[in-house]
C-alpha cells in the first residue's frame, strides 16, 4: 500500500496529453522552480502543451524517494510527452532508469552531478541532452575579495545535508584545491542537517575568525524532532544572528532579510535555455547531437539594505536590489 505521500502525488496532476513533461526534484512553490518554470513558459512556443510534476524532494524523507520516483512515472505514462524535463540531480538520478528507453527526448537542467556515468549506464532509446548547474565559486572569490577590501579571507561555506548540497559542495572545495595556492584565502565547506548545528556554525563564526559566510542551499535542514525546517525560517534567523556579512549562491538567497549580494545563479536562465532546446527538439532537431552545456549566465547582484548594514560598498558593475 502506498503512502499518503504518494497518494497526493498521483492526484496532483491533470491526465490530458502533453508535449512536454516536467518532473521537479522539488516543488513549483520552491524558488528556484518558481524561477526556472517562469524561464520555460516564457521561451517555449506557445502551441507547445506543458505539463509539471512534482517530487517534492526537498522535503519529503529520503525513503519515500522510491515512491515518489513511481508516482512521477504515472506521470509520465498518463501524459506520453515528447519530451521530458528532468529539474534537478534528485528527477534525473531517480527517473532515467525508467525513461531511458522510452521513445523521447529527455531534457535536464539544475545537475551539479557529473552525469558521464549515469547516462552510459542507461543508454537506450531515449534521446538525452541538457544544462549543468556549477556554483560560480572563483568568481565569487575574487569579488567577494573586492568587495571586503582584503585577500588575506577566512570563508565559511553552508549548505543543508541534501544530494545537491553535497554534490555543489565537494565541486567548490576541488575548485578551491586548484585555485588556493598562493591566494591566502582559507575556505571550509559544510553539509550541516539540522537547524541546531547550522545555529552553530552561523554563531561560531566570529570567534573562529570567519570574515564571510557563503549560504549555500537551505532547504532540507531539519528540527530536534526530525521535522523541516521552512527555507524562510532558516534564512530570516541566519539573517538576523550572523556576526559577519553573508554572501550568496543563488538569486533567491539575496535580497533584505537574506544576504548582501554575489555572484548567483538564476533559475529562469536555465528555464530559458531549456526551453529554447525543446522548441528546437519539438521542431525536428535530435536532441542526442545538441550537446550538454554548463549554465554560466551567473550576474553580480547586492541588497542596498545589507550592504548599508554591513558598511560595505558593492562594485559599480553589481545590480542593486532593494
Amino acid at each position: 500500500m502506498r503512502s499518503g505521500f504518494s497518494m497526493g502525488w498521483l492526484l496532483s496532476f491533470q491526465l490530458a496529453a502533453a508535449d512536454v513533461l516536467v518532473i521537479e526534484s522539488y516543488r513549483s512553490q520552491f524558488e528556484w522552480d518558481k524561477s526556472y518554470l517562469f524561464g520555460i513558459h516564457e521561451e517555449l512556443n506557445p502551441s507547445i502543451e506543458l505539463a509539471t510534476f512534482e517530487m517534492d524532494t526537498k522535503r519529503i524523507p529520503m525513503n519515500q524517494f522510491d515512491d515518489a520516483a513511481e508516482a512521477a512515472w504515472h506521470a509520465y505514462r498518463q501524459h506520453q510527452p515528447k519530451v521530458v524535463v528532468l529539474g534537478d540531480d534528485n528527477a534525473l538520478r531517480l527517473m532515467l532508469p525508467k525513461l531511458y528507453d522510452q521513445p523521447i527526448s529527455i531534457v535536464f537542467l539544475g545537475i551539479n552531478d557529473n552525469p558521464r556515468h549515469l547516462l552510459s549506464e542507461f543508454s537506450g532509446q531515449a534521446k538525452v541532452t541538457g544544462i549543468l548547474e556549477r556554483p560560480l565559486f572563483v568568481r565569487n572569490l575574487s569579488e567577494i575579495s573586492r568587495v571586503l577590501g582584503r585577500t588575506d579571507l577566512r570563508i565559511k561555506v553552508m549548505f543543508d545535508s541534501g544530494v545537491t548540497s553535497k554534490i555543489a559542495g565537494e565541486y567548490i572545495v576541488t575548485q578551491f584545491e586548484q585555485i588556493k595556492a598562493g591566494l591566502g584565502i582559507d575556505v571550509s565547506v559544510h553539509n550541516i542537517a539540522t537547524f541546531r548545528e547550522w545555529q552553530a556554525q552561523v554563531n561560531q563564526a566570529q570567534s573562529q575568525g570567519v570574515d564571510a559566510i557563503f549560504v549555500g542551499l537551505y532547504h532540507t535542514i531539519i528540527d530536534d524532532q526530525g521535522h523541516n525546517v521552512a527555507a524562510s525560517t532558516i534564512m530570516k534567523w541566519t539573517n538576523q544572528h550572523a556576526s559577519v556579512p553573508l554572501f550568496g549562491f543563488w538569486d533567491y538567497a539575496v535580497g533584505k532579510g537574506k544576504t548582501a549580494g554575489g555572484v548567483v545563479l538564476f533559475g529562469e536562465s536555465q528555464g530559458r535555455t531549456v526551453a529554447q532546446l525543446v522548441n528546437r527538439i519539438l521542431n525536428g532537431e535530435d536532441a542526442g547531437l545538441i550537446p550538454i552545456k554548463i549554465g554560466t549566465q551567473g550576474r553580480a547582484i547586492y541588497s542596498r539594505s545589507e550592504m548599508t548594514r554591513w558598511q560595505l560598498k558593492p562594485p559599480l558593475q553589481w545590480q542593486a536590489l532593494e
